[in-house]
């Protein structure tokens, strides 16, 4: 199921093109049905949070820190004068882990049509 059009995404301030919003919507709404157990598929509405989720998603897989593209370290020098550029490598853990706290950031506190929180994954034995 999508959560969100690309007229609703150009709306709230999302800013990449349509080709890029295609590419990644299905990708996002399946990661957020994922955290969420299927939970919003049931429901009449999806809660007003998660429109915005779905864009800061997108948006994050657009980005370079979304991106398994990664430069660890670059230099050079010419004479007297040498230059050097390092980057943090991320690892895939620490990506899922960027897009996880995005889906607790808004959506820890929604409940579905029955009360049932959102993320809520059951009693722990």
């Amino acid at each position: 199921m999508v959560y969100l059009t690309y007229e609703e995404y150009i709306t709230i301030g999302g800013t990449l093109d349509l080709t890029a919003f295609n590419r990644n919507i299905d990708r996002v709404c399946g990661i957020i049905d994922n955290a969420t157990q299927n939970r919003i598929k049931g429901m009449k509405n999806a809660p007003d949070k998660v429109k915005p989720l779905c864009r800061d998603i997108l948006e994050y897989f657009a980005s370079d820190f979304g991106s398994s593209k990664q430069v660890s370290n670059h230099s050079q020098s010419a004479g007297g004068v040498s230059e050097s550029e390092s980057f943090v490598i991320r690892s895939i853990e620490e990506r899922a882990g960027e897009i996880d706290d995005m889906i607790k950031d808004y959506l820890l506190n929604e409940v579905d049509d029955n009360g049932t929180p959102l993320l809520y994954r059951g009693c722990m034995r």
